[in-house]
């Protein structure tokens, strides 16, 4: 049986668009899976649709608790998507590097999206969208949802100031996934996702592979899509099982010494 005891625990960070209070898990079966083979999972608690700065803030307050009740020096960070870059904004501007053992990214924008760029020239369509989301998420737990402020911050030029601003720390350890998509199937969403992020082609349906790259990039998973890649779909790709795939990826930390 895999054993996925680490030396620190692992918080788990979300991407946009979810809660982990929401009732469709966006970690799928990931968390019970490394809890059933011996690791500390801790979930991250952000909003859906907050900024950066503030997601960071919470993810802070979060942290804090998470080593309050171990007793744990440190933290295995393993964060999806705009996770990812919470993430980092929590290590580098609000001086968490020397909590934070690793930061494990997957699927995170590092170097923008140009589709959020061509999105956000639509003014109209962002407008409504953006009221519809930050209303569906403030019912639900938000406290500060705020879409164009999550959308503009993935631009290419967002993340080229975000990058300046937020190096990464000597004392953390940085390592990165992508993936690809190269076909959408029969998934309706898989093609909706792959046709609004045709500017960035090829994509994982949001984010490219090269803008996934990150510290030590460890590869990318083809043929698998964004929400795939964190086990929220619950479905196993050709080539691709969440669990397994997770199951690895703390092992590794493990023999790491992390």
């Amino acid at each position: 049986m895999p054993d996925c005891r680490t030396r620190y625990p692992l918080l788990l960070i979300h991407g946009l668009n979810c809660r982990d209070d929401w009732i469709f898990s966006y970690w799928g079966s990931v968390t019970s899976t490394l809890e059933a083979h011996g690791a500390k999972v801790y979930l991250s608690g952000q909003d859906a649709w907050g900024a950066i700065p503030e997601n960071a803030r919470a993810l802070s307050r979060r942290a804090g608790e998470i080593l309050a009740e171990t007793g744990a020096e440190k933290l295995n960070l393993l964060a999806h998507s705009k996770g990812g870059l919470e993430a980092r904004y929590l290590i580098s501007t609000l001086g968490f590097a020397g909590h934070a053992a690793s930061l494990t990214t997957i699927c995170t924008p590092h170097r923008g999206s140009r589709a959020a760029e061509e999105w956000l020239k639509r003014e109209r369509i962002c407008r409504l969208a953006g009221r519809w989301a930050e209303n569906f998420w403030r019912a639900r737990g938000d406290r500060d949802p705020n879409f164009l402020a999550a959308v503009s911050s993935l631009t290419p030029q967002a993340m080229e100031r975000f990058n300046a601003e937020n190096p990464d720390d000597p004392l953390v350890y940085y390592q990165s996934w992508s993936a690809r998509l190269d076909r959408a199937g029969w998934d309706p969403m898989d093609r909706v996702q792959l046709w609004l992020t045709k500017a960035d082609a090829p994509t994982d349906g949001l984010v490219s592979p090269d803008s996934a790259v990150w510290g030590a990039h460890r590869g990318t998973l083809e043929g698998v899509s964004h929400q795939d890649s964190a086990g929220g779909r619950r479905r196993t790709r050709p080539g691709f099982d969440a669990g397994t795939f997770y199951i690895r990826l703390v092992q590794e930390l493990a023999e790491m010494g992390f």
